[in-house]
């Protein structure tokens, strides 16, 4: 039998114990000797007893993960960034484990999506400080957690690539330049949970018949369609800044009618957390949300290659605990 949270957000029949788990490679940062001495006395006060585990070759974060909550673990603590986080995340989804953390790699979009900074000092003082409460993940055809986005078509084909960019293979920039500008937009046909309307903000149902607002399905042609169950994705582009961790929905952000121009430059303005609405940007909002192609659409989960579509999406609320400030970020 699994154990269950009292309503203190502490494990029943376990003391409060935790584990920090780094990863010394996050963000190109140096995280050994004074680093790993500096985040123990901060997090001190709350956990004296903190165990710290790094990262290695030959030992993962899911390991280190699966191993403490073996040993009864009330607390993960995370020291890394996005991939670190979400791998240790994907362990404790609807288990007893609260996660806390400390964003140490580039672009910390989970962390920042929970309002931590990027500054240690503030993201050990909310792990002391802050409250625990749960947030919503999301699942894709019911068996892969994700935590910032699912995207469909062309950010999918393109992600590998950015990666290997990313680690100094910059001899992909050019291969990547060809795949933006030869990528067409495909058509995709989304179904929702709900009907179109519901999906829609009202401000915006005007533009569809309403033959289509009492539907639950619609097909249209984009280069890509994000899925998002929180505000930032990727490199740090803020594709569903009204996306929120504790709604219960995701955020369909569907990229219709632009030019490779437009997107390039779109994409500009909401890198780095910076927010700028489109008025080609379709936002549909659902708890579940099935995504369709007539012709091959690879698919992505957090910037991980996911297979292709038809895929269902869905949002698993309050499926994650964590410890982060009450308040959310500004939409």
């Amino acid at each position: 039998m699994s154990r269950v949270l009292s309503s203190a957000g502490k494990v029943k029949g376990s003391s409060s114990t935790a584990v920090l788990i780094v990863n010394e490679a996050a963000g190109k940062q140096n995280a050994g000797g004074d680093r790993l001495a500096e985040l123990k006395k901060r997090l001190s006060p709350r956990f004296p007893g903190l165990e710290v585990r790094m990262i290695t070759p030959d030992l993962s974060a899911d390991q280190i993960a699966g191993e403490a909550m073996e040993r009864g673990v009330s607390h993960l603590l995370v020291g890394g960034g996005d991939g670190t986080v979400s791998v240790v995340a994907r362990t404790i989804v609807r288990r007893p484990v609260t996660l806390g953390i400390i964003p140490l790699g580039t672009y910390n979009n989970i962390a920042r999506s929970l309002n931590i900074p990027p500054d240690i000092e503030a993201a050990c003082r909310i792990i002391c400080e802050g409250q625990e409460r749960p947030v919503d993940v999301g699942i894709a055809n019911d068996e892969r957690y994700f935590f910032e986005a699912a995207g469909a078509g062309l950010d999918a084909a393109l992600f590998p690539l950015g990666e290997e960019i990313k680690t100094g293979r910059w001899g992909r920039i050019l291969q990547f330049a060809r795949l933006t500008m030869n990528y067409s937009a495909q058509r995709m046909r989304l179904e929702f949970d709900s009907s179109v309307a519901a999906a829609l903000p009202k401000e915006r149902r005007r533009k569809f018949s309403s033959s289509h607002l009492s539907g639950n399905s619609l097909v249209m042609r984009a280069l890509l369609v994000a899925v998002a169950n929180g505000p930032y994705y990727g490199s740090g582009f803020a594709v569903a800044p009204a996306a929120r961790l504790n709604d219960g929905k995701l955020t369909v952000a569907v990229f219709r009618r632009f030019s490779k121009y437009e997107l390039i430059r779109h994409f500009i303005s909401i890198s780095q957390g910076r927010r700028h609405f489109c008025p080609k940007l379709e936002l549909f909002s659902a708890r579940r949300v099935k995504i369709s192609a007539f012709r091959k659409l690879p698919v992505h989960l957090d910037g991980v290659p996911y297979g292709g579509a038809p895929i269902r999406l869905e949002a698993v609320p309050e499926a994650l605990r964590v410890i982060a400030p009450q308040k959310e970020p500004v939409a």
